[in-house]
C-alpha cells in the first residue's frame, strides 16, 4: 500500500483514475470498513487503485481545538488498518487554516479532479467538506454529476439499535466499554507503546507489571481489564490496571500490564494491548496486602477471560 502526505505528492499515482473515499476515517469501525468494502470491490472491477484520502491533523484540532476529541487511532495504527481492508494508496492531506477556507466547489475541482482523478467516488451518509463545512452530500451529488463522476452513498451503520460511529466509540471507551466498543470497531481496541520503567511496586508485591508508554490519545478509562499483551509475534493473556494506583498516593495516570503465566524481560520492548472486558474500576485499598489480595482475584478472572493458550500473531 503506497502512503502520500499531500495531494499533490499523490498526483502522478492517481492520474489515470482512481476510486476514492473521502472522510477522517478515526477508529476504522464497522460503518467505515463497510465503505472501504465496497471501495475496494468497485476498484478491482473497474482496475482503478482504491485511495482512501483523509486528514492530519484532525480538522477540528484546527478549527475548534477545544472541541477535538481525542482519537481513537494513531496514524500509524490507521495506516495498518487501511492496509488489513485492502486499500491500495492513503493519502494524508494537511489541514491548515488556508486550506480550510477552500470552498466546496474549488476543494473538489482542484483536489478531487485536477489532482485526485477521481472516476467513481464513496462516501458516507453525513459526509461534508469545503469551508464552513458547507459543502453536503447533496453538493457532491450535483457536482460528481455535472464532471461524470460516479457516486455511491452509504446509509448508516448499525450495530443493532446503536448507531456505528466514531463519537459513539469514544463514549463506550471513556466509560471503559471496552466490551461495545469492539462492537462497533469490528475489533478489539488497542493500545500500542513502550515498555518503560515504572516504580516497580509490582515486583515488591510479587506481582510484576510492565508499565506502558502509548502515543495513543485515547486511554480507556480507569480501571482494571482482562487484556491481551502482543509482543512480538505472540500475544499473552494479560490484566491490565489504568489508573493513579490511589493505594499509593500517586498523581500521575499509568497503564500497567501483567503478563499471566510468564515471566518475561521485556523493559525496552513494542507492546501491544488488547482490551477484552473491564473487570472493576480503580479504588483505594487500606494497605498494600489487601491490593495485592485484589489482584490475585483480578488475575483469577482475568484467566478465565483470556484464551488459554498464548497465541502466534
Amino acid at each position: 500500500m503506497r502512503i502520500f502526505h499531500s495531494s499533490r505528492r499523490a498526483k502522478e499515482f492517481c492520474k489515470k483514475g482512481v476510486c476514492l473515499t473521502l472522510g477522517n476515517y478515526d477508529g476504522v469501525h464497522l460503518g467505515h470498513r463497510s465503505i472501504l468494502g465496497n471501495l475496494v470491490k468497485e476498484a478491482q472491477r473497474r482496475k482503478w487503485p482504491a485511495v482512501v484520502y483523509t486528514f492530519n491533523p484532525h480538522p477540528v484540532k484546527i478549527l475548534a481545538p477545544h472541541l477535538a476529541p481525542p482519537l481513537i487511532n494513531t496514524e500509524k495504527q490507521k495506516i495498518e488498518l487501511f492496509a488489513s481492508c485492502g486499500v491500495d494508496a492513503v493519502i494524508f492531506e494537511k489541514f491548515n487554516h488556508r486550506f480550510s477556507s477552500l470552498s466546496p466547489q474549488i476543494f473538489f475541482q482542484k483536489i478531487i479532479r485536477e489532482r485526485l482523478h477521481a472516476t467513481f467516488v464513496i462516501v458516507g451518509y453525513d459526509f461534508t467538506f469545503g469551508k464552513k463545512r458547507e459543502g453536503n452530500i447533496e453538493t457532491l451529488e450535483y457536482l460528481c454529476f455535472k464532471n461524470g463522476i460516479e457516486l455511491t452513498i452509504m446509509k448508516p451503520q448499525m450495530a443493532g439499535n446503536t448507531l456505528v460511529s466514531s463519537t459513539v466509540v469514544r463514549k463506550y471507551l471513556m466509560e471503559g466499554d471496552v466490551v461495545h466498543a469492539a462492537r462497533l470497531l469490528g475489533r478489539f481496541f488497542f493500545l500500542d507503546g513502550k515498555v518503560v520503567h515504572g516504580n516497580k511496586r509490582g515486583q515488591k508485591l510479587l506481582i510484576p507489571t510492565a508499565n506502558l508508554k502509548t502515543e495513543n490519545e485515547l486511554i480507556p478509562a480507569n480501571g482494571v481489564y482482562a487484556t491481551q499483551t502482543r509482543i512480538g509475534k505472540i500475544v499473552y493473556g494479560s490484566v491490565t490496571n489504568i489508573g493513579t494506583n490511589p493505594t499509593f498516593g500517586n498523581r500521575f495516570r499509568s497503564i500497567e500490564t501483567h503478563l499471566l503465566d510468564v515471566d518475561l524481560k521485556i523493559y525496552g520492548k513494542k507492546m501491544r494491548l488488547y482490551f477484552l472486558k473491564k473487570l472493576r474500576d480503580e479504588k483505594k485499598f487500606i494497605s498494600p496486602q489487601a491490593l495485592a489480595l485484589q489482584i490475585k482475584k483480578d488475575i483469577a478472572l482475568a484467566k478465565r477471560i483470556c484464551p488459554k493458550n498464548n497465541l502466534k500473531f
